[in-house]
């Protein structure tokens, strides 16, 4: 089967030749014939001579012999790159495919680097294969003459390598895998409250303590490390190495020293970075201490000197100084930092806080460097006017720094960060809501600037935050591609030449194809499912992929079922699909209904009427889910009416949330009834909408929590007993050994399995680390305590009925609060 894949996305790439080229080029016109590539061709690369073994090295992998060098350029057959002396932008390229020669022109080496990257997506996959099992004696490159340029002279991806590091050779890879795209820089954050990454040689325990975190070390475990010593960091060799390697490829790296917030290493490492109070450093240990000192004059020379190393690491001329979400808490009752605030007459922190900025604005300067910062250095004011500000908040974030004159590179979160989720049931965190590959797709800098501040955008710039990279392995690519590849879209082609319908096709048509060969564990597209009269219906988004599936709810592997015809079920609600292809794998879904799609004009209001009896199947509780590609629509009314029941849901309005159900309880009153749902669309633009309907997987048997921690207002106890799973509960002060949460049921529930989950939803953090899970039948005495696993969950599989369930905590969790979200509990069949 995946062999016979592979050779109808090969096949699909060559009937396509040159159109699923991503990004998509600014000109590329097909011609007649092809240009084939044989032991006799050639390669003459004077202008570029360092590309001319990179382009023999991939011929190598779809032949097995590498390509002679041209002495002086002649009519044989022969593959040519060029200098272009003007006419041309910067990274832009011609590249003439006839029959007889293949010439790329360019003005820079970035241009002719990304010349030879379309020139690779017209050949077969296995330029990309390292390791390709066979090889071709010749093959053929479709004629085409492409001119091409970027919209945008940054084109980025943040990668997070603090929360959960990536070694050298993980870098590297992520780098060749951005440059294939022509994305041209990577923002490195190498330094976070939860690791520090960079030798700096003149405070060597930044990274011989300050790197490792878990028993023993002075970071406590965090997202999901475990109890055992974790971390690693890039030598200044490394460095230079990771730097030569992407240089190579036209990617600059812009290293980012996040200060003075999310400072908790430094200030682990070194105490005295740390505010004082009654004239002394203290603190407790569990406490986040992720604010430096402002008014400790030593810290400035400090920073200094780890500045002044990064500069001759880092040919890029920003450095990137962070100034993100500063808690001011600690300098509030620090005599230093009111000392200074006194010296300075400054009324607020919220004034020492841009003081610190403009300090490290000045102490980048010194270092022949420019300041790069997060958006709210902007509320320092009169930063120097090269200082680049990333808007990462929002769209406003990015207006406001525009109209005060900076740079800005755009990367609003709600387009641009993926490790959001990218569906219902994907890991991924949700407050930016949901970001897809359309999402990402749809992100145009000019729906929300003027022409003149539009002007200021130097790019835009995707976010790879770490969270969830502990699980599974190879997570980082599942998050990345394909949405790379709309973000690079986004910043490479202009917004006229644009359409997703053609780039889906693109992408489909042979690029996954190609992301598999370059060996990117990347996300395919679930999966259509549909529930009816009993049977399962699944249908693969892309045509050639397998459909594995499981019965009990776990998700499926490349080791289970295959899915070759419909299945007939009582039990839709167990069944999980998953499509694999091409190295790629998706999101494990579930049997659904669709009750309804729909597109709105702006503005328009619609009702919909559904009759419930074509889809619901029996009493219980069932699920109403909505996807929609833009934000702006409202539920304005939702109901059921029929002959015996008539009651309202949603009366008085509701945002939808694509992330969170809706629920409907079945019964024999409402099953003959019809639901109702008023629709409006609050967007300028047509907006696309699908409402789904399944059983519940679980039950939701009253319950009631208590525990021995204190929980906040704003996330109450009584979150963890309402069996709404986008929510959770917050403590408001650390776990300690002895502390418990109790969930006691009204009624002995018999069930086949319960789901402990600590931490937040779909993201390890503030979990329990170390404590156990235990079942009761009667409320008071508990059997066997089975330990949680390393991200702070375990399914418990109880043999009687239970009435309680208890987790005990041994420790503490390194973290300032807890978290835990309501149990799932599963029906005995």
């Amino acid at each position: 089967m995946k062999s016979s894949l592979s050779l109808l996305f090969v096949l699909l790439g060559l009937f396509c030749h040159g159109q699923n080229l991503i990004p998509r080029p600014e000109r590329a016109d097909k011609r007649e014939g092809e240009f084939l590539v044989a032991k006799q061709t050639e390669i003459y690369s004077p202008a570029f001579p360092d590309l001319f073994d990179y382009l023999n090295d991939h011929i190598e992998r779809v032949c097995g012999y590498r390509l002679a060098a041209g002495g002086h350029r002649r009519s044989i057959q022969q593959i040519s790159i060029e200098k272009h002396e003007g006419g041309l932008s910067e990274e832009g390229y011609l590249l003439d495919i006839s029959p007889s020669r293949i010439t790329i022109r360019a003005n820079d080496r970035g241009g002719a680097f990304y010349a030879l990257q379309t020139l690779f997506q017209l050949m077969p996959v296995s330029v990309y294969r390292p390791d390709a099992a066979q090889h071709a004696e010749t093959f053929a490159i479709p004629c085409f003459h492409i001119e091409d340029a970027p919209r945008f002279a940054y084109r980025g991806v943040m990668l997070d390598v603090s929360r959960n590091f990536s070694d050298k050779a993980a870098v590297m890879r992520y780098i060749d895998w951005i440059a294939r795209h022509k994305l041209n820089t990577l923002h490195w954050h190498l330094t976070d409250d939860n690791g520090w990454r960079v030798e700096i040689k003149k405070y060597p325990e930044l990274t011989s303590r300050g790197a490792w975190r878990g028993p023993g070390e002075v970071l406590p475990p965090s997202y999901g490390s475990g109890n055992e010593r974790y971390g690693g960091f890039y030598t200044q060799q490394d460095v230079r190495e990771i730097v030569d390697y992407a240089a190579f490829r036209n990617v600059e790296i812009i290293p980012e020293i996040d200060l003075p917030g999310h400072s908790q290493t430094l200030t682990s490492v070194y105490p005295e970075t740390f505010c004082r109070t009654s004239g002394s450093v203290t603190y407790k240990p569990e406490e986040m201490r992720e604010t430096l000192c402002a008014g400790r004059e030593e810290n400035f020379e400090m920073l200094r000197d780890i500045l002044q190393e990064l500069a001759g690491l880092f040919p890029s001329k920003y450095i990137h100084i962070g100034g993100d979400e500063v808690s001011v808490r600690y300098w509030r009752n620090c005599p230093r930092c009111r000392a200074l605030m006194t010296e300075k007459k400054m009324k607020t922190p919220a004034e020492l806080r841009g003081y610190f900025v403009h300090r490290l604005e000045d102490l980048v300067h010194s270092v022949g460097k420019t300041c790069a910062a997060w958006n709210e250095a902007v509320q320092a004011r009169n930063l120097r006017p090269a200082t680049l500000i990333y808007g990462w908040e929002n769209v406003d974030v990015c207006r406001q720094a525009a109209a005060a004159g900076q740079p800005v590179v755009m990367m609003p979160a709600s387009y641009c960060y993926i490790d959001m989720k990218q569906h219902p049931w994907d890991r991924g965190h949700t407050w930016a809501g949901r970001v897809d590959v359309r999402r990402v797709y749809d992100f145009e800098p000019a729906d929300f600037l003027s022409a003149e501040r539009l002007e200021r955008v130097r790019g835009v710039e995707a976010a790879q935050w770490a969270e969830l990279l502990n699980e599974p392995e190879r997570f980082a690519e599942y998050q990345g591609y394909p949405r790379l590849c709309a973000l690079a879209e986004v910043g490479w082609t202009q917004p006229g030449q644009r359409d997703w319908n053609d780039f889906y096709r693109r992408l489909t048509s042979g690029h996954l194809e190609r992301l598999g060969a370059m060996g990117i564990r990347f996300r395919m597209f679930p999966p259509q499912t549909e529930y009816r009269s009993g049977v399962v219906t699944v249908t693969p988004e892309i045509a050639g992929v397998e459909i594995r599936y499981t019965t009990d709810l776990s998700e499926p592997d490349e080791s289970s079922a295959l899915y070759t015809e419909p299945l007939r079920t009582d039990r839709p609600e167990r069944y999980r699909f998953r499509a694999f292809g091409c190295g790629g794998y998706s999101t494990a879904v579930f049997p659904v209904a669709e009750l309804f799609r729909a597109e709105l004009a702006p503005a328009e209001q619609r009702v919909f009427r559904v009759p419930l009896k074509d889809y619901v199947t029996r009493d219980g509780l069932w699920l109403l889910s909505f996807t929609q590609r833009r934000d702006n629509a409202m539920i304005v009314r939702l109901e059921v009416s029929g002959p015996d029941t008539a009651y309202t849901i949603i009366r008085n309005g509701q945002k939808i949330n694509p992330l969170r159900d809706l629920r409907l309880y079945a019964d024999s009153a409402n099953r003959t009834a019809d639901l109702l749902v008023t629709l409006k669309n609050n967007s300028s633009k047509r907006e696309e909408l699908t409402l789904n309907l399944r059983p519940s997987p679980y039950i939701e048997p009253a319950v009631s929590v208590t525990s021995s921690l204190t929980c906040s207002g704003k996330f109450p106890i009584r979150n963890s007993a309402d069996y709404q799973f986008s929510s959770y509960v917050r403590t408001v002060s650390p776990c300690k050994a002895g502390d418990y949460i109790l969930f006691a049921f009204d009624e002995p529930v018999d069930c086949e399995a319960i789901d402990v989950r600590t931490g937040l939803p779909d993201v390890t953090r503030y979990i329990v680390t170390d404590g156990t899970a235990a079942c009761s039948a009667d409320g008071k005495t508990f059997g066997e305590e089975i330990p949680l696993k390393p991200d702070g969950s375990v399914v418990l599989r109880p043999s009687a009925p239970v009435r309680a369930v208890r987790i005990s905590i041994r420790g503490g969790n390194g973290e300032t609060i807890l978290g835990w979200q309501d149990l799932r509990v599963v029906p005995r069949l």
